[in-house]
């Protein structure tokens, strides 16, 4: 029995949701599939999936053999990769790729750039403010911004810095006063980032010291572009990545308040899973977004 090959039947079965379904994806009849999966339950000494004539569900122990399975698969198909792309003119495949939403433009215009070069790798690009479980959701590498990046499960390669700023638009400014001091933000009306790792505060640096700052937000958003709407059609002052509006201040549609506080550096990490065999593809793109971003992110 080629076990590779059942844990690649094996794993159609569960993403196919049936016998039937996985069969036909793979070329052959349903009696083999069964077949072939009760062998491997045998070689194994423990059932895989709880089978009746309506459903199809998975042991404990199928979960855990269908998680290794993919690993596996995953890494035989990037070590092939690894070592024939690297001999390939025309280098292709698909890159599953996460990010905060802020990222968009800057992705999308070095995705554009990137493909210029290498017409035939593809992307798929993710847009996701939260934490990405990268193997759960088969995500190939996901930039995130941050402070302190403590996280050890994945390999990370730094690309870029920024830092937090406050801002607020010209029209609220002139309508409510400018604050001297971030305690005079208690009489303003400020925009939180709701859908944020950071939770639901404001870390502010007075006086060499972290200050957590928060109130009753007058108005609490999911997505990026929201935050940035609100703050420039004047709604209230808000805590954004500088890297996110520096166009927005440069045509004086944003103010920054500089003097209330400061914020240590803000990382900008690529960060991909621990696998010993990284595909070719992902090599050039983490090369290029390191270029990329030294020039165009300020």
């Amino acid at each position: 029995m080629d076990k590779f090959k059942n844990m690649q039947l094996f794993c159609a079965v569960v993403e196919k949701g049936s016998f039937a379904k996985a069969s036909k994806a793979i070329g052959v009849t349903p009696a083999i599939v069964g077949r072939r999966i009760a062998d491997l339950e045998n070689e194994l000494g423990f059932v895989l999936l709880n089978r009746t004539t309506r459903s199809m569900q998975l042991t404990p122990g199928g979960k855990d053999y269908y998680n290794g399975a993919k690993r596996i698969m995953a890494d035989v198909e990037q070590l092939e990769d690894s070592l024939s792309s690297d001999h390939q003119h025309s280098p292709n495949g698909l890159i599953r790729l996460s990010a905060p939403d802020g990222l968009a433009p800057f992705l999308v215009a070095a995705i554009k750039m990137f493909r210029e070069s290498y017409p035939n790798i593809r992307f798929n690009l993710i847009f996701n403010n939260t934490q990405t479980n990268l193997i759960e959701e088969e995500i190939d590498l996901t930039l995130r911004l941050s402070f302190d990046l403590q996280d050890s499960t994945y390999i990370a390669a730094k690309l870029g810095t920024t830092t937090f700023g406050l801002y607020a638009s010209p029209q609220y400014l002139e309508e409510r006063g400018i604050p001297s001091h971030f305690s005079e933000l208690e009489h303003h009306d400020c925009i939180h980032m709701g859908d944020s790792r950071y939770g639901d505060t404001w870390t502010l640096r007075v006086n060499d010291k972290n200050v957590t700052y928060r109130q009753p937000w007058s108005l609490v958003v999911s997505n990026t572009d929201a935050l940035i709407q609100a703050i420039q059609t004047g709604m209230g002052i808000g805590i954004v990545p500088t890297i996110f509006v520096h166009e927005y201040v440069k045509q004086n549609q944003l103010k920054e308040l500089s003097g209330l506080t400061s914020f240590p550096e803000l990382g900008i990490y690529g960060l991909y899973p621990t696998r010993r065999h990284m595909p070719y593809r992902m090599t050039l793109f983490l090369s290029f977004l390191k270029d990329w971003f030294k020039a165009n992110v300020k």
